[in-house]
């Protein structure tokens, strides 16, 4: 048996992709080279990474051991506005553009790390 494509035959002809559609494809090609090539392009952080792409966006998922390395990671991303960070009580979530691809940066036990070094949140700075 034998499946052919219903649109080959005469008289059916396939629809064109949206402009929005082309778009997406091409953000999300643009997304996955970014996640395929971090491992080498970020090869000298001291926390790897991992990292993956999805709709457009790639992420970043770092278990860094010290505020030094997170610092390395939010530098090298070019992550300087605090205001975009988001703490979610076990990780810190960060939103970047880097080469025109939107990406997520995720430090799993940042908030620890800071609560270590500065006290709980909401205690006072001496």
């Amino acid at each position: 048996m034998t499946i052919t494509d219903p649109f080959t035959t005469p008289g059916r002809h396939r629809p064109t992709p949206s402009p929005a559609a082309v778009a997406l494809a091409i953000q999300c090609r643009k997304a996955k080279t970014l996640a395929d090539t971090a491992p080498t392009r970020f090869r000298r952080m001291p926390v790897p990474a991992a990292t993956s792409a999805a709709g457009g966006e790639t992420q970043f998922v770092v278990r860094p051991t010290c505020l030094a390395d997170w610092a390395r990671w939010t530098q090298a991303l070019g992550i300087h506005d605090a205001r975009r960070m988001t703490n979610t009580g076990t990780s810190t979530v960060c939103r970047f553009e880097l080469d025109g691809v939107r990406g997520r940066l995720i430090g799993v036990g940042v908030p620890a790390l800071l609560a270590a070094a500065y006290g709980p949140k909401g205690t006072p700075r001496v």
